[in-house]
């Protein structure tokens, strides 16, 4: 599965390549063809293959296989894109560098995979946009672009994160998961959601044949509540909220839902590599509760956004890692055959077993 990762130069030769020009009006060409056609970029429906995959990257070698990142971490973010919000992908393409950069200073060792989709209500002709979790710049990019915001959402007072919500308690296969750790999902929103899913729903956005294949478990629609009980046991999960136009209920609506220590409010979406990084640092345990103030540099109203910090669960993946019966995978690992959940340990490895001496001998696909 290789071993590239984001780097700056292949952000900015993705943006030129794929006519990303301007700071504005990245989504322009796939609102247009999402009209005329009456339907999403396949790489951007979540109807496509409904399910999206976080996985641990490993390449051939000498019969097994060896892993070029170490674990992967899959980082989902669903952006309200309604109203006053509608060029919020603009802003995503504007600090997607800084983004990627700031997440991997605080996962030492880990292989960031992000999903960076969006959404907004079932009035919409399209409610959601949803990639896959990439780690290369050149594919963020693309699908980036390819987003179809509707710029609406009704003017009922409420959007439909919780289908977003939904995606990821139920539609996702995270190698963290797997492990024994939580991946990150965040929703950005000034809106309350919809304290309902119904299931004419479910279907119309990840496709008719959803509960045959991807949910052929599930015997009943879970309550927003349930849904989101179960994407708690599978993410770190956290409500960012607009502080320019959030209304009192729609804060006590998202803390009744998610507690109050998973909801935070905030000023501008340009905030979100230092926010979301500073969140995922701190439940790492890679960044300390003390360093915050420097951490978040001039940062508007920081100190209330420290306050909030500051009541999240701090170190709660680390109390996880602690758990697990072993170590988490890092790069070099060997793992016996490609579907292992674990590499070969300690005590277990034979002469072929061990990585070679030089990254050049391993033949990426």
């Amino acid at each position: 599965m290789g071993h590239q990762t984001f780097s700056v130069d292949d952000y900015r030769k993705a943006r030129q390549t794929y006519g990303v020009t301007g700071d504005t009006g990245v989504t322009r060409n796939a609102e247009i063809r999402a009209r005329d056609t009456g339907k999403l970029s396949d790489i951007v429906d979540p109807a496509i293959n409904p399910t999206r995959f976080s996985k641990i990257r490993l390449n051939p070698h000498k019969k097994k296989w060896v892993a070029t990142l170490g674990c992967p971490m899959d980082i989902e973010v669903s952006c309200d894109t309604t109203g006053s919000m509608g060029g919020e992908v603009d802003t995503e393409m504007a600090v997607l560098p800084e983004l990627y950069d700031a997440v991997s200073k605080v996962l030492p060792g880990y292989d960031p995979q992000l999903c960076l989709g969006i959404f907004g209500d079932c009035g919409d002709k399209f409610v959601m946009c949803r990639p896959q979790f990439e780690m290369e710049a050149p594919k963020i990019v693309n699908y980036l672009k390819e987003m179809a915001p509707q710029r609406c959402g009704c003017g009922n007072h409420g959007e439909d994160p919780q289908y977003a919500m939904f995606a990821r308690a139920y539609l996702t296969d995270a190698y963290t998961n797997r492990i024994g750790l939580k991946g990150y999902h965040f929703i950005i929103t000034d809106e309350p959601y919809h304290n309902h899913l119904k299931r004419d729903q479910i279907e119309r956005i990840f496709g008719e044949d959803v509960f045959k294949n991807d949910l052929k478990e599930m015997s009943e629609i879970p309550s927003v509540q349930k849904m989101t009980a179960e994407l708690k046991q599978k993410t770190h999960q956290f409500i960012l909220v607009l502080a320019k136009q959030y209304y009192t209920d729609t804060l006590d609506m998202w803390i009744n839902l998610c507690g109050r220590n998973s909801v935070i409010v905030i000023e501008h979406t340009r905030q979100l590599p230092k926010i979301i990084s500073a969140i995922i640092g701190l439940t790492e345990g890679t960044l300390d509760i003390a360093e915050l103030e420097e951490y978040l540099g001039d940062a508007p109203n920081k100190s209330y956004l420290i306050s909030q910090l500051s009541n999240i669960d701090i170190g709660a993946q680390a109390k996880l890692r602690h758990a697990l019966s072993h170590p988490v995978p890092k790069a070099g690992d060997i793992f016996r055959n490609k579907s292992d959940t674990w590499p070969i340990q300690p005590g277990e490895t034979s002469e072929e077993d061990e990585p070679e001496e030089t990254p050049g001998h391993i033949e990426y696909l």
